[in-house]
């Protein structure tokens, strides 16, 4: 996917100057803002954003914005690697970064839970999501432009900016643990 391989190389970029890293955090700001705000994120909260990449934009926005604390999990080792490096280089030791797979994500310990847009297969993580979050935690998940949101429709969603690849941002609330969802 295209859009993948451009986030990347934004990354790699970023990771390595911190004005390029101010100016694609740009793109972020908003749009993490508006997330925060629908799923009324605190600083009482437990987040895991799935899919962080070199630079978890994301999940340094919601800690900076919200105060909760953040995990960043992603299924590629040497994004992990980076980022955690990147992360210590920028005194950010606080957000939590582990290798892993979001099919086999386990999210019980979490009130909030965040996919990326470029996640991989979205369906099948947000089922595990789904499956294995507690009751009431609020999952964020980005949908992509141009995208029918078909099971994913939801009344709970903020819109972004045209500008961003990111069409909306939709909130669900798990209905806890073993529960069939038909996603």
């Amino acid at each position: 996917m295209w859009i993948t391989r451009l986030t990347r190389q934004i990354e790699q970029l970023a990771a390595s100057s911190r004005l390029i890293y101010s100016l694609a955090a740009l793109y972020y700001r908003q749009m993490v803002q508006r997330e925060a705000e629908l799923a009324q994120i605190g600083p009482e909260d437990r987040v895991l954003c799935i899919g962080g990449g070199i630079c978890p934009y994301t999940a340094i926005l919601l800690q900076e914005y919200t105060g909760a604390e953040v995990t960043v999990i992603d299924n590629d080792p040497r994004c992990v690697e980076q980022c955690c490096r990147f992360l210590r280089g920028r005194g950010l030791d606080g957000i939590g970064v582990q290798f892993g797979c979001g099919t086999a994500v386990h999210c019980g310990d979490y009130t909030v839970v965040h996919l990326a847009l470029q996640v991989s297969p979205r369906g099948e993580v947000l089922r595990r999501v789904l499956a294995q979050a507690r009751a009431g935690t609020r999952i964020l998940v980005r949908v992509p432009k141009a995208s029918l949101e078909g099971p994913f429709q939801c009344e709970r969603r903020v819109q972004h900016g045209t500008l961003s690849n990111v069409d909306c941002t939709f909130v669900l609330v798990a209905p806890g643990p073993r529960t069939q969802v038909a996603v």
